[in-house]
Formats: C-alpha cells, sequence, structure tokens
C-alpha cells in the first residue's frame, strides 16, 4: 500500500491556507477567508485559481512556496487521528506500507518519529509536488512492488487520476484537501470519509494477501 502524506497522514490544509494567504497579500491575489477553505475543497485547481485570481501558470510555483514554508511546522503536527493504529494494523497483517511526497525528508521522518508511524517499507520524495503520476510510476519500479498488487491512497483527485495513468488501484480519502464529490470524478474504487471507513473496506476479506 502507498499512501500520500499531506492530507492523508497530516493534515496540512491549516497550515497551507496560512501560507497561501501570506503570498497572496505579497502578489495581490485574493486571500482565504476563514470560512472559505472547507468549501475550497469542491473546486478543482483551476476553478480555485479563478476564483482566487492566481494565474493556472503560477499555481506550481505557488503550491512548491507554500510547502517550503511550512516544513518548519511539519514536524509537529499531530497525525490524522486513527492513522497510526490503521498502520500499525496493516503491518501487523503482513501489509507493506510505502508513501510520496514532496515534503523533505527530514521533516518528514521527524513527523512519523513524533507520531510513532516509524512504520513504512517504502519512501518516495518528490521535488515537485505536481508530478503525481511519474512519482507513482517511479515508486512502483524503485520498490519492486507489482502494482496489480498495490493499492494507493490519496485526497485529491489529480492523486487517484495520476494513480489510473499509473495502472494502481487508488482509494479516495475524503478528510485531506478534496471533496468526496471531487474525488469520485477521478473513478477511484472506494472513497473512505474518515480513517475507520477506510480501515473497514481494506481489511474486509476480499482484501486479505493483498489486492
Amino acid at each position: 500500500m502507498v499512501f500520500n502524506f499531506n492530507g492523508v497522514l497530516v493534515q496540512t490544509r491549516p497550515l497551507a491556507v496560512k501560507y497561501y494567504n501570506e503570498i497572496a497579500r505579497d502578489k495581490g491575489y485574493r486571500p482565504i477567508a476563514p470560512d472559505e477553505a472547507e468549501s475550497l475543497g469542491g473546486l478543482s485547481i483551476r476553478e480555485r485559481c479563478r476564483l482566487l485570481g492566481v494565474p493556472l501558470h503560477r499555481m506550481p510555483l505557488v503550491g512548491m512556496a507554500i510547502k517550503r514554508r511550512y516544513q518548519a511546522d511539519l514536524p509537529a503536527l499531530s497525525a490524522i487521528t486513527g492513522m497510526p493504529e490503521l498502520l500499525a494494523e496493516l503491518k501487523s497483517r503482513g501489509y507493506k506500507l510505502g508513501f510520496v511526497t514532496s515534503n523533505g525528508k527530514e521533516a518528514s521522518r521527524a513527523f512519523l518519529r513524533h507520531n510513532r508511524m516509524e512504520l513504512f517499507d517504502y519512501e518516495r520524495y518528490a521535488a515537485h509536488p505536481f508530478s503525481k503520476s511519474r512519482d507513482l510510476m517511479r515508486f512502483v519500479k524503485s520498490s519492486g512492488m507489482d502494482r496489480a498488487r498495490l493499492l494507493y491512497v490519496g485526497d485529491e483527485r489529480r492523486d487517484l487520476a495520476a494513480g489510473n495513468r499509473a495502472g494502481i488501484v487508488s482509494v479516495g480519502a475524503a478528510w485531506g484537501y478534496d471533496s468526496s464529490g471531487l474525488l469520485r470524478q477521478s473513478n477511484p474504487a472506494f472513497v473512505a470519509e474518515r480513517p475507520e471507513q477506510l480501515r473497514a473496506y481494506l481489511l474486509d476479506d476480499r482484501f486479505e494477501g493483498g489486492l
């Protein structure tokens, strides 16, 4: 199993909004209001850019700038409630676990130590947050895993679309960045609203021993 890091293992949306608003003030973009962040999860990236006045071609740079700013905050954050226990149970049942992230290695590992989640067999660190499909395919190649037996858990529509392009079955985690409705547009195998729903799906008898 491979997990997207931000949004699935840790909720970084409040930090992303905080640092986006700092950038917006500098660049003249519209800031995100305190009560607006969740509703943005139902919009595509193109729609968010249009609403906030951010040129679409600038969004990758804005995204990387936001991520750079919150690396110092990441180690002290708490994991999504229920995820450490789910990972431990999956590990005890023989699942191989991996993650893909554009966070820095030191910050990511510090977060895992802080939350007692040093359970992963495979790690993939990407330099660019908008290269999910390529990163997934590189993860498959470097890990030596059979993509037919791999499940990817992502919290954004583009995560699941990347899984489709890589030939990997994907599950949506609707507690992250994108809404369940937006996630379903990429035709995932399942969308979980809460980690306990993900647990029920993964540990159903159909999935014992892998996909």
